[in-house]
């Protein structure tokens, strides 16, 4: 249950940052509010509501942001305000690296849910298995925060590793950036559920670069160890020069089993996600080398 002193509603980032650090007692952003909502929390006073706070748009990176290089293409810019159902319909999103943030997208629950929910909730929500993650670590991208002493990029992977430091009080995230490199890459997300419309027991993500029937370039990463999204440096590092065929894949997926130490709850025990783990792996590995 909220019960709460204030609902602040700017117009801007800059107003959200403003009224969130002169509100007093605890305060939260809060955009589609599908987390924080139903599950309530005793504890807060106020919530910044972001959803009039321009922060919605899917547009390639200005070429003094890109972190790409000649020939590739600029990467995109992500508002942290845009909802599921807008990535899940974009044509950018979907000509992005074979498509993988298109597919993690339109794994989100249902429609009900992907029409409220947005991208930086679900990369904030992290201790939720939730599926853009996985997905957005292949892609190497990284987040823009914001606070009063303005605006710093933060690698998502850093992010997640090193949250504490990285992500202050009062921060706002109002963008995450794909990087143009990523066009040279084909990726593929897989999700394992009770339902499909279902939080996630564990979900995988991987993307490879394939050249002469080798891999040359790898990445995989997971969600829903009870852990934060967490890249596979083990099977990165064993991908490369590897031959892209299933024996290759396969022992792959057995590395990521055994690099990972998953929690067990109520919706299923370790071991079985340490198993299943391997299995998604290897399935968007071979998806991503096929597209």
């Amino acid at each position: 249950m909220l019960d709460l002193s204030a609902l602040l509603r700017p117009t801007s980032p800059e107003e959200a940052i403003r009224l969130f650090a002169e509100t007093p007692g605890n305060g939260l952003y809060v955009s589609g509010g599908t987390v924080i909502v139903p599950s309530g929390s005793p504890n807060l006073d106020f919530l910044v509501d972001l959803s009039a706070a321009g922060l919605d748009y899917v547009r390639p990176l200005a070429d003094n942001a890109s972190t790409g290089t000649a020939g590739e293409g600029p990467g995109l810019a992500l508002g942290a305000g845009t909802c599921i159902c807008d990535l899940a319909r974009s044509q950018q999103v979907a000509d992005l690296a074979g498509g993988v943030l298109h597919e993690a997208a339109a794994a989100v629950a249902n429609h009900t849910v992907r029409n409220r929910a947005t991208l930086g909730g679900n990369v904030v929500a992290s201790h939720y298995p939730t599926d853009l993650p996985p997905a957005l670590l292949v892609l190497e991208a990284s987040i823009l925060a914001m606070n009063l002493d303005g605006k710093r990029e933060i690698d998502l992977e850093t992010f997640y590793t090193d949250r504490r430091t990285q992500h202050k009080k009062g921060d706002l995230i109002v963008e995450v950036r794909v990087p143009g490199a990523s066009r040279n890459l084909t990726a593929a997300f897989e999700k394992l559920g009770r339902l499909k419309l279902d939080i996630a027991t564990v979900n995988a993500a991987a993307a490879v670069r394939v050249e002469g029937g080798g891999v040359v370039h790898a990445r995989a990463a997971v969600s829903g160890t009870g852990r934060p999204p967490a890249r596979l440096h083990d099977v990165e590092t064993f991908l490369i020069g590897q031959k892209a065929d299933r024996e290759t894949f396969e022992e792959a997926g057995r590395i990521a089993s055994e690099s990972v130490d998953p929690r067990s709850n109520h919706r299923a025990s370790g071991e079985y996600r340490k198993k299943m783990i391997g299995v998604l792996v290897r399935r968007a590995l071979e998806r991503a080398a096929e597209k």
